[in-house]
């Protein structure tokens, strides 16, 4: 179970300029008697300007990441000092953050998947890996190598 499930679900606007969606244990309505908020599984916000004909600016889209992508915590805590303002997240923007998180848990866990696959052929095959490409034809390519030459 995702710490999404359990928390509140908040947007931290920090004194950098960053926008974050992430969860908290806590609904906190006060941040001046604590000096710490702990956060769960943070996500960047980056808003993108929707432009059409020339410069002309007709709205804005927002992207979202994973807001320390080297990390593979899921709780990080934050220094109040930093943070500008919490608030609420509205309903849609709070769906978007859980399809997103589930998204990136269904990958994380290919990912996973796929190296537990290569620990395994390590394993059989005395430390030696050979990757083989599923898709290589090489009919294929000695026949698009001919049509290169010949252009």
């Amino acid at each position: 179970m995702s710490k999404a499930d359990e928390g509140y679900y908040k947007i931290v606007k920090l004194k950098t300029g960053e926008t974050i969606l992430c969860t908290m244990d806590a609904d906190v309505k006060s941040i001046s008697s604590t000096s710490y908020l702990l956060i769960n599984e943070p996500v960047q916000v980056i808003p993108h300007k929707e432009t059409r004909k020339g410069r002309h600016i007709v709205g804005e889209s927002f992207l979202m990441r994973p807001w320390i992508g080297l990390s593979d915590s899921e709780e990080f805590t934050v220094s109040v000092d930093v943070v500008m303002t919490i608030g609420n997240i509205k309903s849609e923007v709070k769906r978007q953050y859980v399809d997103y998180l589930t998204q990136a848990s269904h990958t994380r866990d290919a990912i996973l998947r796929s190296e537990a696959v290569d620990d395994l052929f390590r394993e059989m095959s005395n430390g030696e890996l050979n990757i083989v490409d599923v898709d290589y034809d090489p009919v294929y390519e000695d026949d698009n190598n001919e049509s290169e030459e010949r252009k």
